[in-house]
């Protein structure tokens, strides 16, 4: 007797965009993003309990990912481009068990309206079965209440 196949999803595309305001210049939010990442990524947000670290790799060809350590981990993006200290470009898979098969194309943008302020841009464009999708959410916790707070806590005691 031969199983039933399961039902298909729908395939859909949907774009988010998000603005996040960092009272910190714009090097400094930098270093933080691509240097410090394991001190302000939240830890609810691994999706490996195993992981010890979240890296992001800023040049071409990078990963951003998860480290478990012993040449194991789980990586979200690669690196498609790379403008020091203005933008990253990322590509990454969401596999079935992460809300999946979807494609999802990150850019990370700073930009800095004062000496004292840089504006995050995020903008992430996915395709696949992203109907149950909420990314705007889960960006912000990371990039609000991760990498700002993270930013802002440590460039105030300086």
């Amino acid at each position: 007797m031969s199983k039933k196949p399961k039902q298909t999803k729908p395939v859909s595309a949907v774009q988010v965009e998000l603005q996040i305001r960092i009272a910190a210049p714009q090097g400094r939010v930098w270093k933080a993003l691509v240097s410090e990442v394991t001190k302000w990524w939240p830890k609810d947000f691994y999706a490996s309990g195993d992981a010890k670290r979240f890296v992001i790799e800023a040049r071409l060809g990078g990963r951003v990912y998860e480290d478990a350590g012993n040449g194991q981990g789980l990586v979200w993006y690669s690196v498609l481009g790379v403008e020091k200290p203005n933008f990253l470009l990322l590509a990454g898979f969401l596999a079935p068990p992460f809300a999946g098969p979807a494609t999802s194309l990150l850019r990370l943008a700073l930009s800095a309206p004062s000496k004292t302020e840089t504006l995050l841009e995020i903008t992430d464009a996915a395709f696949g079965c992203v109907a149950d999708c909420n990314t705007a959410e889960g960006w912000g916790q990371i990039f609000d209440q991760g990498l700002r707070a993270y930013v802002e806590s440590v460039y105030r005691s300086k």
